[in-house]
């Protein structure tokens, strides 16, 4: 007879993310759906559309325990064409690569991938994702390192991209309201490499971002929050 499974639990979040643009006006953003995996793991799905309604991002990730990126694919339509679809794994300190072209062609590649690196597909909630390597003693700048499939502000292309350094700081712990909630949140200012600076607030050990606030640049005003949220855990055995 075969031993019994021990009891195991997992989290699962999931809810949706608004943005604000600086006239005031509320649009729904991004749809998210994220687990806690009964191995510490971590596993997000989201799916958003621009305001214009003229992008939409599928997104589908997998980090370890430790925030180790393990697996990703990413599928962008733009203008009603379909951008084609980027699947991603880390492999040791590789990070193997394949891009499906509208077209049906595939092209592969392989790059480095050093510690405390994360994967970008563009969604707002992994923003809060990619603070996950910071040290919260102390307030000072700290690098990003980000392998992003776009370098652009929306992410509106997708290709095998490229490695990205930025900075951020830690700046201390806040409780602040939204209308999912008040949630006991981390803050965090994130320099980002396409020229706006982001203020960031998530919540708890899984860091679900709560609040992100366009803080310079041409979007200043604009902010993205947490409008609809709910935890569920579950337990089996």
């Amino acid at each position: 007879m075969s031993a019994a499974w021990p009891d195991v639990s997992f989290v699962i979040y999931q809810g949706r993310l608004d943005i604000v643009l600086p006239d005031g006006s509320r649009h729904d953003y991004e749809r998210f759906i994220i687990t806690c995996n009964p191995d510490g793991s971590r596993t997000m799905r989201t799916l958003t559309q621009s305001p214009k309604g003229d992008l939409l991002r599928d997104v589908h990730q997998t980090v370890a325990a430790d925030w180790r990126p393990v697996e990703a694919m990413g599928r962008l339509f733009f203008k009603g064409e379909a951008q084609g679809t980027v699947l991603r794994r880390v492999i040791g300190d590789k990070l193997q690569s394949q891009v499906w072209l509208p077209g049906g062609d595939i092209d592969r590649a392989e790059f480095d991938a050093p510690a405390h690196m994360t994967v970008g597909f563009h969604p707002l909630m992994h923003e809060s994702w990619k603070m996950c390597f910071l040290d919260r003693t102390h307030h000072a700048a700290q690098p990003i390192l980000v392998h992003t499939v776009s370098n652009t502000w929306n992410g509106r292309s997708l290709s095998h991209g490229q490695r990205t350094q930025s900075t951020a700081e830690y700046e201390g712990e806040e409780t602040i309201s939204t209308t999912a909630g008040r949630f006991p949140c981390a803050r965090f200012l994130w320099h980002t490499s396409f020229g706006h600076n982001l203020r960031i607030w998530c919540t708890g050990p899984d860091m679900i971002l709560v609040r992100c606030d366009v803080a310079s640049g041409d979007r200043l005003g604009t902010f993205y929050e947490l409008a609809v949220f709910s935890e569920t855990r579950v337990a089996t055995a």
